[in-house]
């Protein structure tokens, strides 16, 4: 039998989502060894999205084989209660067995969060900017409009010689400022590596007017984008995904 968890994490204090082969601290890595003493057997479990070091989740999904019924109340109770503070696990389906954590997501939002204002008791929650230059967030807006309107998305992500295409269509992405709080927003039906902070890169680099419109559209023309991202990951969170909603029994 197929289960899906929903979870949200702090991101900070794990070396990303995926299990590596050094000591590092990872987050699928946790929740799998917390979910093998409930049920007394090693599992493995698949994510959703695979975040990078330091960055949040408000929401994701990951998904496990186990062969018998799993009482929900019970569960949750025992992996809440066993699994880092950090780490929530907010509610366990169960779900068709062709249904995958991955792959079955029809898309997927991230947010990013700056903030003008210094608060301790959030610390590691977003980027702390105390810069005196305020960024434009109109031109920031029109850096944005110039990139999601295109369909192949190698120049902003890090590349991977194992992926077959570069492909994403992107339904919106915005920035937008509440007080001295400024967030970023997009939405696609997938995202590749290192994509989203490399494109908030860029444009905090026009909202600086580091660099102009015209200088990307003429670097995305002659393909000459760099790979440098300046922004920490500590701002990013994952933010929504989401299902057809017959996976669920």
């Amino acid at each position: 039998m197929r289960y899906f968890i929903k979870l949200s994490y702090n991101g900070y204090f794990y070396n990303g989502w995926q299990k590596q082969q050094n000591n590092n601290i990872t987050i699928e890595e946790e929740i799998e060894n917390k979910i093998s003493i409930i049920l007394n057997k090693k599992i493995n479990i698949i994510g959703a999205s695979r975040t990078d070091s330091g960055v949040h989740a408000n929401i994701n999904f990951a998904h496990f084989d186990y062969k018998n019924f799993i009482n929900k109340k019970t569960f949750i109770y025992k992996i809440n209660l066993l699994i880092s503070k950090n780490i929530k696990i907010h509610k366990i389906y169960k779900v068709k067995d062709n249904f995958h954590a991955r792959y079955s997501a029809i898309n997927r939002t991230y947010k990013y969060i700056i903030s003008y204002d210094k608060n301790p008791f959030y610390k590691n929650l977003y980027w702390y900017w105390p810069k005196k230059n305020k960024l434009n967030i109109d031109l920031m807006n029109k850096a944005v409009n110039i990139i999601i309107n295109l369909k192949d998305f190698f120049l902003f992500s890090k590349k991977e010689k194992q992926k077959k295409n570069y492909n994403c269509n992107i339904y919106y992405a915005y920035w937008k400022q509440v007080n001295n709080i400024i967030f970023f927003f997009i939405k696609s039906n997938r995202f590749l590596r290192k994509m989203v902070r490399l494109i908030i890169s860029i444009c905090i680099e026009i909202g600086l007017k580091k660099i102009y419109i015209y200088d990307l559209i003429y670097k995305i023309k002659k393909n000459k984008i760099s790979y440098n991202i300046n922004v920490p990951p500590y701002g990013l969170y994952l933010n929504k995904i989401k299902y057809d909603k017959n996976i669920y029994l």
